[in-house]
């Protein structure tokens, strides 16, 4: 990339659900590492309906630094939904998104704008080491990644999680999306912005434990997998033609039978055997059916990808007033950003 430019301002958009333990070191590693670049920068930090001391903790920080802005969910809406909020606030040139568990190290920052200023347009961050990780994580996110990029023909960054750059226009093409199920790791890629990747070396939680279970993990690879294609639909199209041929093999073979030897095929067993791969293909077919309807149905009820109660933002408040904050308990200023 020949294009040469110089980022003016940064916002950071971090979600945070249950972190108090690791809150002040993230802040004061993300502020060490942005300093150094010599940039104006602000941070957009986002309680996901934690039941710790994070909140109380987030508006400490608020009220040190004016920079900081708090959005709180009025409950747990998931790690995609947060990060989805804090994009619709997040203003700067460009944004970045990353976990506040310093997993995602403040420090890659710097390589990220170096890419942005050589002119990508979204720089996507992908972990060199993975030493860490268990073999089955390994292995189920290979095989995930690989079968997405093949049914989606989008090009889905093996490796990349949900730490990025966005330039500004990428951010609001990206605010106009507004479907239920989120999938960020492909909606990002689907709009087809310049894109280049750093690598950085992910290091051990700062604090607490993981909260992204599997059962968390399964649910956004569903999500991405059901958003982004069709596939499974050819296939139950690829089953049923292939078990009608089958089908129609074992009919010729018992007229031929019949035919010429005046018998009937024996075999109850294998009649038995086929109705049950015959009937477990239809519940199977039936249910990634269901998978479609279901987020259908999610879809057109139209509610809010969150909810607020709390929007304390940095640019809405006067440096020598700085505690007060804008308290909602109604979707006011979720959906769709306002301006």
């Amino acid at each position: 990339m020949d294009k040469q430019r110089q980022l003016s301002s940064l916002t950071l958009v971090v979600p945070f659900y249950n972190e108090q333990g690791g809150v002040q070191a993230f802040y004061q590693q993300a502020c060490a590492a942005l300093d150094a670049l010599g940039l104006d920068y602000r941070f957009v930090f986002v309680d996901d309906g934690s039941t710790d001391d994070t909140l109380r903790l987030l508006n400490a920080l608020a009220d040190r630094d004016s920079r900081v802005s708090v959005l709180s969910l009025t409950r747990n809406f998931g790690h995609q939904a947060a990060l989805t909020a804090g994009l619709d606030h997040a203003d700067g040139e460009a944004v970045v998104t990353m976990d506040g568990d310093l997993q995602h190290p403040p420090s890659a920052i710097a390589e990220m704008v170096r890419a942005y200023e050589a002119g990508a347009e979204v720089v996507y961050a992908v972990r060199a080491n993975e030493d860490h990780r268990s073999w089955a994580k390994k292995l189920t996110a290979r095989v995930f990644y690989r079968l997405l990029r093949r049914l989606t023909q989008i090009d889905i960054i093996s490796g990349a999680m949900d730490f990025r750059l966005m330039s500004r226009p990428a951010v609001e093409s990206l605010r106009q999306m507004r479907e239920k199920h989120r999938y960020l790791r492909g909606m990002v890629p689907w709009m087809g912005f310049s894109y280049q990747i750093v690598h950085y070396q992910e290091a051990e939680r700062f604090a607490d434990h993981s909260k992204y279970t599997w059962t968390k993990m399964l649910r956004l690879a569903r999500y991405g997998f059901f958003s982004f294609s069709t596939g499974a639909l050819d296939l139950i199209t690829l089953l049923g033609l292939a078990l009608t041929g089958l089908a129609m093999l074992y009919l010729i073979y018992a007229l031929v039978v019949w035919a010429f030897f005046h018998e009937t095929v024996p075999g109850w067993t294998s009649v038995i055997a086929v109705l049950l791969v015959v009937s477990g293909v239809q519940l199977i077919s039936v249910g990634i059916l269901a998978q479609y309807i279901g987020m259908i149905f999610e879809e057109v009820k139209g509610r809010p990808l969150y909810l607020l109660k709390q929007k304390r933002l940095a640019q809405d408040r006067p440096a020598e007033d700085r505690q007060d904050y804008e308290t909602v308990s109604m979707p006011s200023g979720v959906g769709a950003p306002e301006g």
